[in-house]
């Protein structure tokens, strides 16, 4: 999610509009408010604001409310802002991210200590310097990713935690497929979706487990989110927005690139921002409020280690 016109006021309204996880009703309701927010400050592409309203929350109830953190793939530090509001937290936060773009904006939101332009396997952080690490979204897009599971271990201190929110398995499986118009098969769409999200893997909560061990982790917890009716909807979403103008560029550019080469990166202009409630209502109608947490039936994991000693 790109960096709003005013960093401050978009920080305000999260405050008041989302409760924080010591003083909310229901998730359905912090999902709401979230995507309101998501709508308002990123109308165009609001497959990733359904899903987002969704993780969101759920990290936010895992994570510590206070330490020295380690963000990995902290991109432009918008999304870390409002989880750190969420969880209530007080952190002092180290950001990790390769794209030089996002950066550069995440050090001017003065939520980070320091911000390193460099992959997770290569971390200029000393050992044993960190109380937690987290990464939302992020491990399924590294191609290499034991490397980095070692990085992130040698950075934390013994016993420091390490959240991260990937894809399961189950992501695939609750997908529709191909509509009647695509002359793909299930498997080539499937596998075109990949290439354009650049998901890697999908390991199950075995393979988590085996994965994180190698690198000096125990498995304390497993936590499914996001349910077959809201990848649908995603799904749908997704193949409107992102997925057509990615067909459209051939295939060949990242989301990203390409919103940021059409400008669809920017907010709502502010006299239209009232525009995130209606839009929100819009994608995130019927959805919202299903929950499930097992993690061989949902699409997406809230995967918890804890460094060994």
């Amino acid at each position: 999610m790109r960096k709003p016109e005013s960093l401050e006021n978009t920080r305000e309204q999260t405050l008041t509009e989302i409760p924080s996880a010591q003083n909310r009703k229901s998730h359905s309701e912090v999902r709401l408010a979230l995507l309101r927010e998501f709508m308002a400050d990123a109308p165009f592409q609001p497959a990733t604001n359904l899903w987002r309203a969704v993780e969101l929350p759920v990290l936010a109830d895992a994570m510590p409310r206070s330490g020295r953190g380690l963000d990995v793939g902290c991109g432009d530090g918008v999304l870390t802002r409002i989880l750190r509001d969420l969880a209530g937290a007080d952190w002092q936060l180290v950001g990790v991210d390769p794209d030089p773009a996002e950066c550069a904006l995440a050090r001017d939101c003065g939520l980070y200590e320091a911000v390193h332009e460099t992959g997770a396997d290569q971390i200029a952080e000393t050992e044993a310097s960190f109380d937690f690490a987290f990464a939302n979204s992020v491990l399924e897009h590294i191609p290499t990713l034991d490397p980095c599971l070692h990085e992130v271990a040698r950075c934390l201190k013994p016993g420091g935690m390490f959240f991260a929110t990937v894809p399961a398995p189950g992501l695939h499986r609750a997908m529709t497929g191909p509509s009647i118009l695509r002359r793909i098969s299930r498997a080539e769409y499937l596998a075109e979706t990949d290439r354009r999200l650049l998901h890697f893997r999908y390991p199950d909560v075995d393979q988590w487990r085996s994965m994180l061990g190698e690198a000096g982790f125990e498995l304390t917890e497993a936590r499914g989110y996001l349910t077959d009716r809201q990848v649908r909807r995603w799904e749908r979403l997704t193949n409107a927005t992102g997925g057509l103008l990615y067909r459209l560029r051939g295939s060949k550019k990242r989301p990203i690139e390409i919103q940021r080469s059409l400008g669809l990166r920017r907010g709502l202009p502010r006299p239209l921002k009232w525009l995130g409630r209606p839009l929100a209502s819009a994608t995130g109608c019927g959805v919202l409020s299903e929950d499930a947490t097992d993690p061989d039936a949902t699409a997406c994991l809230l995967i918890v280690g804890r460094k060994r000693a």
